[in-house]
């Protein structure tokens, strides 16, 4: 187990390395090195191709050193504690096919230059502090298979240029403050690929996961070309706010094992075909538009002649509710004072000081999914046009 050098401030064993000429990769992860990095570290060789530090106790910023070493083929610094800025001169990295920079406190936005790089396999910069947007230059990055963004305070809507990078394998940009439609290009291009999506958007994986609890970033309709993913095991797209219908074409996945569509705005008819029998209610809860087959625990569909009544009914009550508001305005309070002089009520400040001191319990969704034992059937009391019921257990 390495160390630095006590009352040292700087990593001065980079710089001892500066002097072997001849230095092809520098392996030094999980140690306890501790200090800043010196900017003698763009000093290091040329012939320099692999350099990783990460899991150490390494502070400071990034040198904008860092940047001569353009013959870098992998750099790994995560799980340090360094903060501060990306270094904006990052592009000059030619050849730099794999970036780890997660777990830090790196802030600021990302620079222009990151999209410079060659990048073939993957770029990490995740749970750091990042904020701004991912840029439409985003498109350069035309042989990245692996993207991670999750966890940074990222925002905007999501560029078109991600679905132009037909290599991508696994984009995971959950945990951030996206907003806008989920890009429809997203997930066309290969047959067997994996990873997630994000609990913010991450769509052309075999696993998508994109969740945003409590956050409402996602709007809009679920891309139908989901379809074409048929190796799509997992769909993530809880606490947004979704609508329109849940496409059909979601029965025609072959693995797909874990669907989660709750608390969205959705509405329709179940699909119920394929792998979907599998699903339980917890995948659509909170949509008390939908309907369905009982096991859902939502209403039955209405037939078409059903729905349509019903809409002319709704109709006729939203006319009869709008023509007698006036109506209703002055007449509700005549007859309230009417009843308010027969009873001969008088206020009673002291039953108004007892309700204001009454406080109802705060209940998180998880404490909810304990007391409901995960929404189970064994505590399905009955559902209607308004949701479903469930008993407490607890």
């Amino acid at each position: 187990m390495l160390t630095n050098v006590p009352d040292n401030r700087e990593l001065s064993i980079l710089t001892s390395f500066t002097r072997c000429r001849m230095l092809e990769e520098v392996y030094l992860s999980k140690n306890l090195l501790s200090g800043i990095l010196p900017t003698s570290v763009g000093n290091l060789t040329t012939t320099l191709s692999k350099f990783d530090l990460s899991s150490n106790q390494i502070e400071g910023t990034i040198p904008l050193a860092l940047a001569n070493l353009t013959k870098l083929i992998a750099l790994g610094l995560s799980s340090n504690k360094i903060k501060g800025h990306l270094p904006p001169n990052i592009g000059q990295m030619h050849t730099l096919q794999v970036l780890f920079l997660y777990n830090h406190a790196l802030e600021g936005p990302i620079p222009l230059s990151v999209y410079q790089l060659v990048c073939k396999y993957t770029s990490n910069i995740g749970h750091n502090m990042l904020i701004g947007s991912i840029s439409s230059s985003i498109n350069n990055l035309t042989s990245l298979q692996r993207l991670y963004l999750s966890t940074n305070r990222l925002s905007a809507t999501l560029p078109p240029g991600l679905c132009e990078l037909k290599d991508l394998w696994e984009l995971y940009l959950q945990d951030n403050s996206f907003t806008g439609h989920l890009p429809l290009g997203l997930g066309l291009y290969h047959d067997e690929p994996h990873g997630y999506l994000c609990k913010q958007a991450e769509w052309r994986v075999s696993c998508i996961i994109i969740k945003a609890p409590n956050a409402r970033v996602f709007d809009g309709h679920i891309p139908e070309q989901l379809d074409h993913m048929l190796n799509l095991d997992t769909i993530d797209l809880s606490h947004n706010m979704l609508s329109g219908e849940i496409p059909k074409s979601l029965e025609e996945s072959q693995h797909i094992q874990v669907l989660d569509l709750s608390f969205n705005l959705l509405e329709g008819e179940i699909p119920s075909g394929g792998k979907l029998a599998n699903l339980s209610a917890k995948s659509f809860l909170g949509s008390y538009a939908l309907c369905g087959v009982p096991k859902f625990h939502v209403p039955l569909c209405l037939d078409k002649t059903e729905r349509q009544s019903k809409s002319n009914a709704a109709k006729v009550i939203a006319a009869c509710a709008i023509g007698g508001s006036e109506l209703l305005f002055i007449v509700c309070p005549l007859i309230g004072i009417s009843c308010y002089q027969k009873r001969g009520l008088s206020k009673r400040p002291d039953d108004l000081e007892r309700l204001q001191g009454i406080t109802l319990p705060v209940i998180s969704y998880r404490e909810l999914l304990h007391a409901m034992s995960n929404f189970s059937d064994a505590n399905f009391l009955g559902s209607g046009s308004f949701g479903s019921v469930y008993n407490s257990s607890r």
